[in-house]
């Protein structure tokens, strides 16, 4: 003998208990989901002063690679360069190095011819890079420094 059994038409959630497991999930969800965020613009702006000083040491390097006394040494007070070039003598012309748009690179060099006190030249390059982070009003900036002495 075959016994039918009653199907219980209850079964199931209603929309009042998806609603409380919703809210209860999202609760949870949501510290984690800003911990992540906090996460990357954390890793943003740690990318971006890596760069700003690659940027600026690039700079050094390129000035300590020139001739002492070539147009790309003459004193100078903040200037914006943002592209670096290297020109052979059959005047072509590479490009090297060049910000990003974030970014922006201020160069002053600065002379100090030989003296008495100093029988030789140098020169001081300042570097300042300056860039903004994707969300804040204040603007960033790095600055170095570096010597270039006669040879």
């Amino acid at each position: 003998m075959i016994r039918k059994q009653k199907i219980n038409r209850l079964n199931g959630f209603s929309a009042v208990e998806i609603c409380v497991v919703g809210a209860i999930l999202t609760t949870f969800l949501i510290p984690v989901f800003t911990l992540m965020s906090k996460g990357s613009s954390g890793t943003i702006r740690n990318r971006n002063e890596i760069i700003a000083q690659q940027y600026a040491s690039n700079y050094i390097a390129y000035c300590n690679a020139a001739t002492f006394d070539s147009e790309k040494l003459a004193e100078t007070e903040e200037k914006v360069i943002n592209e670096l070039n290297i020109e052979f003598k059959d005047g072509s012309v590479i490009n090297i190095d060049k910000t990003e748009n974030n970014f922006r690179r201020l160069v002053s060099i600065k002379d100090f011819p030989d003296t008495d006190e100093r029988p030789y030249k140098y020169k001081v390059v300042t570097v300042k890079i300056e860039w903004q982070q994707l969300g804040e009003k204040k603007k960033r900036d790095l600055i170095m420094s570096g010597l270039v002495t006669e040879r």
